[in-house]
């Protein structure tokens, strides 16, 4: 399958520099990816300016690339003189990937990058240095920089989809991903010792408060506020800043920093942050706050300014506070209500570090890095650079990345199988969308239009097949029914698999439509299924052999979902609980009329909606009459899970294909209470873990509710119940198992023969090992 000869990690090694603007940023912005990349066998360079973080940097086992004219400030003559420092640097070590990071030196080094002929160039944005509140002048200048630097780079990577979104005009189609940020999840944890002995050497009595923040004292990290809310709040907390004074910003000097007390630069971070009550960061500029994913990874309530790079670390009176810009006694309010309320502090900490664990692991943003240099490497056919990793390369192809339940699911599959030691997943989003659920690993970025509105966009056929040759793909799955199309188009001979999650309108509404349809999942080499109507409708309506079927079930993490701890209490009165788009399929209105049944019982219970669509206006004003609180769009719906007492959902029989929501809820220890929409009766078992009622009357599923809600000890069963069935039948473990089978029948076996003799150097896999599991064929017995 591979006609070339594939290196082995024994006999190559890639020799990859880092360029920053100064040595503290390779130790500290970058220390981890430089220990990935040195573990995975690579020679890596670090270019910066020499300073006192030179030995830490090394320490890593990293060579050091002094560029003695770099500074942090712009400065025409000696950037220029740095500029040909960096050239003549580059053309004498002879890299295969220089990687830039940092305003001033992303645009030099992509420069020269490509000009000293560095085979793979890529550029990490870690935060435009315009916003858009700057003036025009400023936000041309910076923009302007950045669309010529890009033309230099092979890829771009962001950390924030804000800034993605700002630069995407002048971008390369199909060349930019967000890949977020991280810190070292294994370092970055509550330390109750470290709280205990920092205190004491800084002098804070266990009942005193103690606001933190950590950075440079420059007045861009929000010096001025930060000094301003210790005034306003002194009395009430002890203030202090932990970081390197800079010499940069001579105006520092000018603030009235008396309230805050200053420590120099520590190295126990995780213990500085423990010692804390509350984290602050009044900074104006950020790409994605590393400071601030420590202080969330350590368990710490948070207030952050409302800007691009803190907004990504978490939800607004989710997982943290957010003040405006700029605006000190708003600042001080923020903290204020922080410091008066240890119950807002205690949920608000719990929330971020959760939210840290599960997406602010620095290790994965490693690993997107080293698959970006070998997508680059098989695109531009660099056959000594490419180093492919002996496993088969499975394509999973969606329309687009948004935050619903398809764009879920195929991520975190991809997640799961990042460390099988066989088979490679990947997903690629086709046309172009705001940053969702999906986190695609490559995006085609192909505009929306007539084209696509009309049927099929040749533009997307072609960009599509580029991307399959590129990555070498030997599987392709379409997810649904509109990638089916592309895939077909673009496909050739690679096997295809159409994934089936839904029963589609589309598919059903005309002759014409469920004809064309039927040839598409005819020229699949497997239909699979994600519930048993789906597959008895691809059969018998689409008329798919039966031999092509299988089921593989929709799947979540039950380490992400999962029961109320001790710590955690079910809500009292019990809470029932709805999460679906608020949109016609979902049926919103029959949930209230269901709230509204109950409560004419006199049946005593909460009752929250969580998501948005277009329906919500139309439900406000019944919202308020029922006293149903609309949550909207949320990104912490594992903790309503576990405050949830009972789900209803009211989908339409014809609009789902097993949703997610119901697994979700029975990892969650919750009862669920549904219509028969497909795929219902395959995850819940009726009288068991739930109720699945056949009709949409009202009454019946308010008589359901009403046993549950009236009931605490059935409650607790049926919620013990749906987690057992749930983790066994449906976690991403069992679901990803499938997958692995059914893809290794599809491969000849020569093939993982062939891969097994092989080993990479480049992958980087951060998900748990699964296991492969029995296929299951058409029909379940």
């Amino acid at each position: 399958m591979h006609a070339d000869p594939v290196p082995s990690s024994s006999d190559v090694h890639l020799r990859i520099g880092h360029l920053t603007t100064v040595d503290m940023s390779l130790a500290l912005l970058l220390g981890t990816e430089l220990e990935v990349d040195v573990e995975h066998g690579h020679e890596v360079f670090g270019f910066s300016a020499p300073g006192p973080y030179v030995k830490r940097v090394e320490a890593l086992g990293v060579r050091h690339i002094p560029l003695t004219a770099l500074t942090r400030a712009w400065d025409p003559l000696r950037d220029g003189r740095a500029f040909f420092q960096l050239l003549r640097a580059l053309r004498r070590l002879d890299l295969d990937v220089l990687h830039t990071h940092n305003p001033k030196t992303g645009v030099m080094g992509r420069i020269a990058g490509r000009l000293a002929r560095v085979p793979v160039v890529v550029n990490t944005c870690h935060g435009l240095w315009a916003s858009p509140e700057d003036s025009l002048a400023k936000r041309t200048f910076v923009y302007g920089l950045e669309a010529i630097a890009a033309r230099f780079s092979d890829y771009e990577l962001f950390q924030n989809a804000q800034d993605e979104a700002t630069l995407r005009r002048f971008l390369k189609r199909g060349r930019h991903r967000v890949v977020g940020n991280g810190v070292d999840l294994a370092r970055f944890t509550p330390d109750p010792e470290g709280r205990r002995r920092v205190r004491a050497e800084l002098g804070i009595a266990d009942d005193e408060l103690l606001v933190g923040t950590v950075g440079r004292r420059v007045r861009e990290k929000g010096l001025a506020e930060f000094a301003e809310a210790a005034r306003t709040l002194a009395g009430k907390a002890t203030f202090v800043w932990v970081g390197p004074e800079d010499d940069t910003d001579a105006d520092a000097a000018s603030i009235d920093t008396r309230a805050v007390r200053f420590v120099a630069e520590r190295t126990d971070m995780p213990a500085v942050y423990s010692a804390f009550d509350v984290f602050v960061l009044a900074s104006y500029r950020e790409g994605f706050s590393r400071a601030s994913m420590e202080a969330a990874a350590c368990g710490l309530p948070m207030v952050l300014t409302d800007i691009r790079g803190c907004r990504e670390v978490g939800d607004d009176a989710i997982h943290l506070l957010l003040a405006p810009v700029r605006d000190g006694a708003a600042l001080a309010s923020a903290v204020e209500r922080l410091i008066g309320d240890a119950t807002l502090r205690t949920g608000l900490a719990a929330s971020a570090r959760e939210r840290a664990l599960g997406e602010f692991d620095q290790r994965a943003v490693a690993g997107a890095s080293l698959d970006t240099y070998t997508a680059v490497a098989r695109r531009r056919h660099l056959r000594h650079l490419e180093q492919r990793d002996g496993r088969v390369t499975v394509l999973h192809v969606l329309p687009n990345d948004l935050d619903r339940g398809a764009q879920v699911y195929a991520g975190q599959l991809r997640d799961a199988l990042a460390d099988n030691a066989e088979q490679r997943h990947r997903v690629v989003a086709v046309f172009d969308a705001p940053g969702g659920a999906l986190r695609p690993d490559v995006s085609l970025g192909i505009k929306s239009g007539m084209l696509r509105r009309a049927g099929l966009d040749h533009r997307a056929v072609l960009a599509l097949r580029r991307t399959m040759r590129s990555e070498g793909a030997e599987v392709v799955v379409a997810h649904g029914g509109e990638p089916l199309k592309y895939v077909v188009a673009a496909a050739g001979r690679v096997p295809i698999v159409y994934y089936k999650v839904g029963l589609s309108s589309a598919e059903l509404r005309r002759r014409s439509r469920t004809l064309l349809y039927g040839a598409l999942a005819r020229r699949a080499a497997r239909v699979v299924g994600v519930s048993q109507a789906i597959l008895d409708q691809t059969r018998d309506l689409l008329r798919v052999p039966e031999e092509k079927l299988a089921l593989v079930p929709n799947g979540r993490d039950p380490e992400k979902y999962h029961p109320a701890t001790h710590e955690e209490e079910r809500a009292d009165p019990p809470m029932l609980l709805f999460v679906g788009q608020l949109e016609t399929g979902k049926r919103p209105g029959l949930f209230f009329d269901v709230v509204e049944v109950l409560r004419s019982r006199g049946v005593r219970f909460g009752a929250a909606v969580v998501g948005d669509g277009p329906l919500r206006g139309g439900l406000e004003a019944r919202a308020h009459a029922l006293d149903v609180t609309l949550l909207g769009v949320r990104q912490d719906v594992p903790a309503l899970l576990r405050k949830a007492s009972v789900l209803l959902m009211t989908s339409d029989p014809a609009t789902e294909g097993m949703a997610g929501v119901l697994i979700e809820a029975g990892l969650s220890g919750v009862p669920v209470v549904t219509t028969a929409a497909a795929g219902a009766a395959d995850v819940v078992l009726d009288g068991e873990t739930g109720f699945v009622v056949h009709s949409e009357v009202p009454d019946e599923l308010a008589d359901r509710l009403e046993f549950l809600l009236d009931e605490p000890t059935a409650r607790t069963d049926f919620g013990r119940r749906a987690r057992t069935r749930c983790a066994s039948r449906f976690s991403m473990d069992a679901t990803s198992g499938k997958w692995l089978a059914m893809i290794r029948q599809m491969v000849p076996a020569s093939a993982f023969q062939e891969h097994s003799e092989t080993t990479g150097t480049l992958a980087v896999h951060t998900g748990k090992h699964v296991q492969e599991s029995v296929i299951e064929w058409g029909r379940q017995g």
